[in-house]
C-alpha cells in the first residue's frame, strides 16, 4: 500500500483588527499591481492606515469646571438674595435702592473664583466670637437708648419749671395791672357823716335868730355820700380799712391810701 502524503491542514488563525483586514486587503491588491503602480499606491495605503487608526482613538473628556461646595454656595446665594430684596422693598416704599447691587456683589464675591467665595465664606465660619459681638452691640444700643431717655426727661422737668414760673410771673403782672387799673377808676369813699339828731329849743331858738338876722345865707344840705362795706385790718401793727376789692383806707380818715397786694403781701401805695 502505497503511502500517499496527505496534506496536513493548518489550524485557524484568529481574526485580526479591522484595521489590519484593511491594511492587508490593500496589501493584496497593491502585489497584483505592476511594479509601477506600487510605488504610486504605497503613499495611500499609508494615508489610509494612518486614518483607520485616527478613527479607533476615543475622545478626549473635557475637564470639569470645579464648583463651589453647598455648604458654602447656600451663603453665596443668600448675599444674592438679600440685596435684591433689600432693594425692591425701597422702591416699594418709593425710597432710593439701599446700595448699588453691584458694587455689593462684588465685595460678597457672588460671581466670583470658586476659591475666592469658599475663602470669603469661611471667614465667616471660622469666627466663633460673631455672636458676642452682636450681644455687645445690643447691650450698647440698650444702654444708649436709656441715657437718652434720661436727658430727655431731665430736659421735660426743666420745661415744666420754667413753664410754671412764666405762669407764676404772668399771673402776678395780669393782678397787678387790674389792680391799678381799678385804683384809677374807683373814687375814694368821702367821709361818712351822722344824721343830726333832734335838736333842743335853745338851738332851734338861736338858728331861728341867725336866720333873721342874714337872710342872704341858706344853709344847703350836705350831700350823702354812699357809704362802703369795710371791714378793720391790721399789717405790719398799722390798722386800716380794707374792702371787698382789697382796697385800703385810713382807720380814721377814711380815705383810701392804696390797696394790698395778697400774693406778695404788700401794700401798693396810691
Amino acid at each position: 500500500m502505497s503511502s500517499q502524503n496527505t496534506p496536513v491542514l493548518s489550524p485557524k488563525k484568529a481574526p485580526a483588527k479591522k484595521v489590519a483586514k484593511k491594511v492587508a486587503k490593500k496589501t493584496e491588491v497593491a502585489e497584483k499591481v505592476p511594479a509601477k503602480a506600487k510605488k504610486v499606491s504605497k503613499k495611500k495605503v499609508e494615508e489610509e492606515k494612518e486614518e483607520v487608526e485616527v478613527e479607533e482613538e476615543a475622545p478626549a473628556k473635557k475637564a470639569r469646571a470645579p464648583s463651589l461646595a453647598a455648604k458654602y454656595n447656600k451663603y453665596i446665594q443668600f448675599s444674592f438674595y438679600m440685596i435684591r430684596a433689600m432693594n425692591a422693598k425701597c422702591l416699594e416704599n418709593n425710597e432710593d435702592v439701599f446700595m448699588d447691587e453691584e458694587k455689593f456683589f462684588e465685595k460678597a464675591h457672588v460671581f466670583d473664583t470658586v476659591e475666592n467665595q469658599q475663602s470669603f465664606v469661611s471667614e465667616f465660619l471660622d469666627n466663633k466670637g460673631i455672636a458676642k459681638e452682636m450681644r455687645g452691640h445690643v447691650a450698647d444700643q440698650k444702654k444708649a437708648a436709656k441715657v437718652a431717655e434720661k436727658e430727655a426727661a431731665k430736659a421735660a422737668k426743666v420745661a415744666e419749671k420754667l413753664a410754671q414760673k412764666e405762669a407764676v410771673k404772668a399771673a402776678k403782672a395780669a393782678e397787678k395791672a387790674a389792680a391799678k387799673e381799678a385804683n384809677k377808676t374807683k373814687k375814694a369813699p368821702k367821709k361818712t357823716t351822722t344824721k343830726k339828731g333832734s335838736v333842743d329849743e335853745t338851738d332851734l331858738v338861736t338858728s331861728l335868730v341867725t336866720m333873721a338876722t342874714e337872710p342872704n345865707i341858706v344853709e344847703e344840705d350836705e350831700e350823702e355820700e354812699p357809704e362802703l362795706d369795710v371791714r378793720p385790718f391790721n399789717h405790719d401793727g398799722v390798722n386800716y380799712l380794707i374792702d371787698d376789692n382789697n382796697n385800703l383806707y385810713d382807720s380814721n380818715s377814711h380815705e383810701m391810701v392804696g390797696s394790698f397786694d395778697v400774693v406778695n403781701r404788700t401794700i401798693i401805695c396810691v
